[in-house]
């Protein structure tokens, strides 16, 4: 073939080459019809709501007692709430590892509070000064007076709360006082019983048990202590709940620090058992 026939070709080729590519389009132009489109970035998540500033109160019981307690309200006010009741010589301090896990997004409510004789609730009737060690049974007992207290604060229009579920945690005799309490209180729907004792200090913990049909319970114990360990044993029975028992004899709050994996399970309980029941009306 000689040069001259191969150069028709060449422009032929040249030409259907050129009648392939896209016309070039005006500045603003929209792509023609069935053009590909381009992926589009996915938009990042919108930060969660700051949590409220937390609050100081207090609230009197029915028999007269001051009680001091912090309240951390979620952002959204219709979010469960968790009362947190705690051991013997304590107060609500030893709390901080488990409210740092409820705070986190999506925050539950929560109430820590002192008891009577405790802490910031020394305040009893008649200008009178409470403190725990010269408290006897009965005395003991009235602490149920103070979880009554809290449970209903949280539920009044002073907390700027609507709860759609009401939650008691327990440790020690603070469980005692929260299953005494849960007895009188429909209310209170799901407990947590850490370290309970079958009458610490004469006070009762597993008759009132026998009035929770129906509630959420998780009881949690060392295995070493052999009184709590029966006493939770027991309770899980009665209310048909859930029990975890961690090695070593750590009492109460102090499970936390013995066994990391009481917390995740501590909230994920808490967390699931709101969430399994209807939004109150």
């Amino acid at each position: 073939m000689t040069r001259a026939s191969v150069r028709p070709v060449y422009f032929v080729l040249v030409g259907a080459l050129s009648a392939c590519q896209p016309a070039a389009r005006a500045p603003g132009e929209s792509p023609p019809s069935g053009a590909a489109a381009r992926p589009v970035a996915a938009q990042p998540e919108p930060p969660p709501p700051a949590l409220p500033a937390s609050e100081e109160v207090s609230f009197r019981t029915s028999d007269g007692v001051v009680i001091a307690a912090t309240l951390q309200r979620a952002p959204d006010p219709t979010a469960p709430v968790v009362v947190l009741v705690h051991q013997l010589a304590a107060t609500r301090s030893e709390w901080t590892p488990l409210l740092d896990r409820l705070h986190a997004h999506p925050a539950l409510s929560t109430l820590a509070l002192d008891l009577r004789g405790h802490g910031a609730s020394t305040a009893g009737p008649d200008g009178t000064t409470l403190s725990y060690a010269t408290f006897d049974a009965a005395a003991w007992a009235g602490t149920a007076q103070d979880v009554l207290a809290a449970v209903a604060y949280v539920r009044s229009s002073a907390s700027g709360l609507t709860p759609s579920d009401v939650a008691v945690v327990g440790a020690s005799i603070g469980s005692s006082a929260a299953l005494a309490a849960a007895a009188q209180e429909p209310a209170i729907s799901t407990l947590v019983a850490l370290s309970p004792g079958r009458a610490y200090h004469g006070f009762d913990a597993i008759t009132p048990a026998l009035a929770l049909s129906g509630r959420t319970f998780l009881a949690a114990v060392a295995t070493d202590e052999a009184d709590s360990r029966a006493t939770a044993q027991a309770l899980a029975r009665i209310t048909h709940g859930e029990l975890v028992e961690v090695a070593g004899a750590a009492h109460g709050t102090a499970m936390f620090s013995a066994e990391p994996s009481l917390l995740d399970r501590t909230e994920r309980f808490l967390r699931t058992a709101s969430q399994a029941r209807p939004t109150a009306p």
